[in-house]
């Protein structure tokens, strides 16, 4: 079994509050993106999981996690190989890792005929992390809660999207901690949710927002995306993910290759209405 699992970024997010066990409320609209890893699945009487990047112990791996939650929980005895392609960028926030954990529960599934329900298989996303439930519906969500409350939105079909990495950022603990720092915004999800349910671009990049960018400040690459005449930039997550919005797929290929001869990491995507594809 191949799959595609792809990355998201994060057209709006909002900080609402904070539960007494330290998770933060937000506010958010996802979007998948054409940016993908590989995941290959096939039956095995052990669990093993192989990634040609990252050297992350196997125990250590979302994906291993996955897939142990997937055998608990349906209390199945057999095992599988899984091997992972990474294209998607790590702690880049725009959710590689939880991406490939809804990939593996959504193919262990399919792959021993569980016939587990949306719900059942996003009650298990959950334990693994706040945003794999989006991965599991993928396309546009809304996403409040600690990110577990999905609402649906007719994704976007048409824009392109320029991703580029800046360097290590701190931990998301420690940008959550400078966020409490600082005077709440107020921000308008329902103008985002709007521009994407009219497929409007142009008010899209009048209304992308991401509280984190407050954190962050001035920065460099931010201004390198701005001085290649996008529509507008913004954060994916709590970054260290800008991506530049384009309208025309000419004009963000020039973008790209403008920032390759800069030695700057960069991904060229457009919207998907699916996180998780099997091939």
């Amino acid at each position: 079994m191949k799959i595609k699992a792809n990355a998201k970024i994060n057209l709006s997010l909002a900080i609402t509050g904070k539960r007494s066990d330290g998770y933060h409320l937000i506010d958010t609209v996802m979007h998948s993106v054409s940016l993908f890893d590989e995941i290959g699945i096939e039956k095995s009487d052990g669990l093993t999981v192989e990634c040609d990047k990252y050297n992350i112990p196997q125990e250590e791996n979302i994906a291993f996690k996955a897939a142990n939650l997937f055998f608990s929980e349906t209390k199945i005895k057999n095992g599988a190989k899984i091997t992972i392609r990474k294209n998607i960028p790590a702690a880049a926030g725009v959710g590689g890792g939880s991406a490939d954990a809804a990939a593996v529960l959504l193919g262990l599934d399919r792959l021993y005929n569980a016939n587990l329900s949306c719900a059942k298989l996003c009650e298990m996303a959950l334990k693994l992390g706040a945003d794999v439930p989006f991965f599991i519906k993928g396309g546009c969500q809304r996403a409040q809660g600690i990110g577990e409350e999905l609402t649906p939105i007719t994704p976007l079909n048409r824009g392109y999207i320029l991703l580029a990495k800046a360097d290590i950022k701190p931990s998301t603990a420690e940008m959550y901690r400078l966020l409490d720092s600082k005077e709440p915004e107020i921000l308008d999800t329902e103008k985002v949710i709007k521009a994407v349910e009219n497929n409007d671009i142009n008010l899209l990049s009048n209304s992308l927002f991401n509280a984190f960018l407050s954190v962050w400040g001035e920065s460099e690459l931010k201004q390198r995306l701005l001085e290649l005449s996008p529509l507008c930039v913004s954060l994916s997550g709590s970054g260290p993910t800008y991506f530049a919005l384009f309208d025309d797929l000419e004009k963000a290929k020039t973008a790209q290759k403008t920032l390759e001869n800069q030695n700057i990491d960069c991904w060229l995507a457009n919207f998907c209405d699916k996180a998780i594809i099997f091939e």
